[in-house]
């Protein structure tokens, strides 16, 4: 740290933010003479109980000291003299280790905002914190700590009557952990609980209504979101709360939540409402909650995978100021919820996915909604064209009407005039036409999911104006032609599925250049010629490298997560893309990190031809290769015992010829494995994982031998490939001695006695010519019997 530092007596803030501090105590020791300060931040500079100099507690005007993100384990700062201290952090370090140390906070009269996320405090230690002596305390955050291990962790919170805001979010915390005296907290606006192991919240009527919410009457935030709730909650519970603006009460799939029995009146306005994965008004037959229709400052609604049913209310779509509505994973059944208003611009983000929502999508959607950034209607029974009016959202980020029964072609705007779209996924329909022809503005687009629909003609290089896109996949379609050499200009393409097509011709060499390649599917096509061998030459098959294909639409401003002001701020729309893969003899889908880190080449079901690269057995990083059903010949690459994260290898239905290498017994990942079909020989390899594989790995294979073949010879004299004279002599010895053999035999013979006999028996003159020859053929036998006998005699009796 500079000398000069010490010089600026004056000086009333210093921010030293995520610098490299850690060095030596020398280094902080400026620090201490800076006797005006009221702000310090000493956050993310790897400091520890060595490197933090004692004399910062000199400060005696600090309002503001920030610790966090360092690897401080108790030695810190006597805080005793910094009563003026109102803002600590202290979150993401190490406290446990020095809890004792952390007696000094409660000499912070002052201090009104205290930070003591992630430092690994359990339940025993805590409860020496003199909590009680921090009167003015507004807000305390225990997040990620150990807090649960405890039952009687929490009890000295009950005292600290002026906290506004309480975060116990991760800590493990149970029905005994939460003390019955919350309810004295009269002031507490936001309560977190998410993410622990509650079972009835309060544990006092057996559910989750208490009077300890009658008590909290400004509350505001709730959020108890991830549990293992088993019981229910009515709505009424809340009536009474008039300041509450956001429940969040998602993801515990055990929990019935009731808003309609009993009769009761909100006092409230919601801004948000978060019931995803719940059970959701299962007494009254699983409709929308009603209450909604009164909540005029409503801007986030969700309700997926809630067991919701019924019809989608016009009024929900009427409210002016919802920006996000989120029911997909439901039962909800009908048309699609026409809006009687016009131009509901809030609304941002809507989907309805994975419905029973019929007929057609409004030809007027860019009027209805002309906003709109996200729009998911897939896995509904939606029919007919993809409207026009679509194209004409200016905003549109994301669409998904994939797995409906859309007929007829893209609409051209969507794909030429849209410079926004970022996610387009219309898979699993019956569109047509050459549109993949049309592409040309398309600029932001990150992925392109046109799967399984009926698309012809070949695929135009327009689609290079997508410089940003991860994902393509055109599979099962009529596409034709060949396999276009530019694909290496879509530099950021790491999923490539051109599956099910009829592509012809050979697999360009520039492929070569997709660096960020990790999944190249190019099966059931009728691509020809040789294996490159250049395919090492694509970094992330030959060493780990995870790739970012999620989706984040930094435009979504509805979303409303609170501090302690209770003004929102920006929260980032993440969209989790999925793709559907097959490896390991399996059809799944996968998304997230699986996704990101799956490496695939499957070219199996053309026409290559040729032997396997030997520089293939370089893809270290290889989970799954599948070369089966070409027609490749030679031995299988010695190398193949390099592929280590290999997981599934299939190369049956070629003739690949020699023996299986026995080093690939090392690859200990490999649980998928297939070579029948093939002309291999010589013995199986039997140990590691190949002791798991079953005889169909094997199959028609006539010179292997080995387990786990039923009826396989001994390998002693089988192990060596031999020549083809050998193998062509058993061949003959081998029909010579079957039975069809004979049998085919006594056939022909059957044949030409009847058929000759037959001929003789109709034509006097072939029967005369016979009959004349079989006669000559016995005098000619008589005479020489006769004469060999004369011979006999004359030769005995001399």
């Amino acid at each position: 740290m500079p000398q000069a530092f010490s010089d600026m007596q004056s000086l009333r803030e210093l921010d030293l933010w995520n610098n490299k501090l850690f060095a030596g105590i020398d280094s902080l020791r400026g620090i201490c003479e800076l006797i005006a300060l009221r702000v310090l931040n000493l956050a993310m500079n790897g400091l520890n109980d060595h490197t933090i100099p004692k004399c910062l507690g000199n400060l005696s005007l600090l309002e503001e000291l920030s610790l966090w993100g360092n690897e401080l384990k108790g030695n810190l700062p006597v805080f005793s003299e910094m009563q003026r201290l109102r803002e600590l952090d202290l979150s993401s370090n190490n406290l446990s280790a020095g809890i004792d140390s952390l007696q000094g906070l409660c000499e912070l009269k002052n201090i009104q905002d205290l930070d003591l996320s992630f430092n690994n405090l359990d339940g025993r230690a805590f409860p020496l914190l003199c909590l009680s002596n921090l009167s003015k305390l507004e807000t305390l955050s225990l997040r990620g700590n150990d807090l649960g291990s405890y039952s009687s962790a929490l009890t000295g919170i009950c005292e600290l009557t002026t906290l506004r805001f309480l975060d116990l979010i991760r800590n493990r915390l149970n029905d005994n952990s939460i003390p019955k005296c919350l309810g004295n907290l009269s002031l507490l606006e936001q309560l977190h609980l998410r993410d622990n192991e509650l079972k009835s919240l309060f544990k006092l009527t057996g559910t989750i209504p208490s009077p300890i919410f009658q008590n909290l009457t400004k509350l505001r935030i709730i959020s108890a979101s991830d549990n293992q709730f088993n019981d229910s909650i009515s709505f009424s519970t809340f009536a009474n709360l008039s300041k509450l603006v956001h429940i969040d009460l998602s993801n515990n799939a055990r929990l019935e939540v009731e808003t309609e029995h009993p009769h009761w009146v909100p006092t409230f306005q919601l801004q948000s409402l978060l019931l995803n994965n719940c059970i959701l008004n299962k007494r009254g037959g699983g409709g929308i909650p009603t209450f909604l229709s009164t909540q005029q400052s409503l801007k986030t609604l969700e309700g997926s995978c809630s067991r919701l049913r019924g019809t989608i209310p016009s009024w929900l779509l009427n409210n002016l100021t919802v920006g996000s509505l989120i029911l997909g994973g439901n039962s909800l059944k009908g048309p699609f919820p026409h809006s009687t208003q016009h131009n509901n611009s809030m609304l941002q983000e809507l989907d309805i996915s994975d419905n029973i929502i019929y007929g057609e999508l409004p030809s007027n959607i860019d009027t209805l909604f002309p906003n709109l950034i996200v729009f998911n209607m897939s896995q509904n029974e939606l029919k007919g064209t993809i409207p026009v009016s679509i194209s004409k959202l200016q905003m549109l980020g994301m669409l998904d009407l994939s797995q409906n029964n859309l007929s007829g072609e893209m609409p051209h705007g969507l794909i030429g005039n849209n410079t926004s779209l970022t996610y387009l996924r219309l898979s699993n329909n019956k569109l047509q036409g050459n549109i993949l022809s049309k592409f040309s503005n398309m600029t932001e687009l990150e992925v392109l999911l046109l799967d399984n629909n009926g698309f012809t003609g070949t695929i135009a290089s327009n689609m290079l104006s997508s410089l940003s896109l991860k994902i393509l996949d055109l599979s099962k379609n009529n596409l034709s032609g060949f396999i276009p050499s530019w694909l290496p200009l879509l530099m950021n393409l790491a999923i490539l599925q051109l599956d099910g097509n009829s592509f012809n011709g050979p697999i360009p060499l520039e492929v070569c250049q997709m660096q960020n390649l990790h999944i190249l599917d190019l099966s059931n096509n009728k691509i020809a010629g040789s294996i490159p061998s250049c395919l090492p030459n694509i970094s992330s098959w030959m060493k780990e490298i995870s790739i970012d294909i999620d989706i984040s639409f930094s435009q979504v401003d509805f979303r409303v997560l609170y501090k302690l002001d209770l003004n929102y701020y920006v929260d980032t729309l993440y969209t989790r893309v999925t793709t559907i893969l097959t490896t390991k003899g399996m059809t799944l889908t996968y998304e997230g990190l699986p996704l990101s880190l799956m490496t695939i080449i499957d070219l199996s079901m053309n026409q290559l031809t040729g032997n396997i690269p030997s520089q293939m057995g370089h893809l270290k990083a290889l989970h799954a290769l599948n070369l089966s059903n070409n027609i490749l010949s030679g031995p299988i690459p010695e190398s193949f015992q390099n592929l280590e994260s290999i997981e599934s290898l299939d190369l049956s239905h070629n003739k690949i010829g020699g023996t299986i290498p026995p080093q690939m017994v090392q690859l200990y990942k490999l649980s998928i494995f297939n070579v029948s079909f093939n002309n291999l020989s010589g013995a199986i390899p039997y140990e590691n994982q190949f002791t798991t594989f079953k005889e169909s790995s094997y199959t028609a294979n006539p010179h292997l031998c080995g387990p786990p073949l039923q009826r396989s010879r001994s390998c002693n004299n089988s192990s060596q490939p031999r020549d083809n004279k050998e193998e062509e002599e058993e061949d003959d010895s081998t029909i010579l001695d079957s039975p069809l053999f004979l049998y085919l035999w006594v056939a022909i013979g059957y044949i030409l006695g009847f058929w000759g006999f037959i001929a003789l028996f109709a034509n006097e003159n072939w029967r005369w010519k016979f009959f004349s020859t079989v006669d000559r053929c016995f005098d000619c036998s008589y005479l020489n019997l006769h004469t060999f006998g004369l011979y006999l005699k004359n030769f005995c009796c001399n």
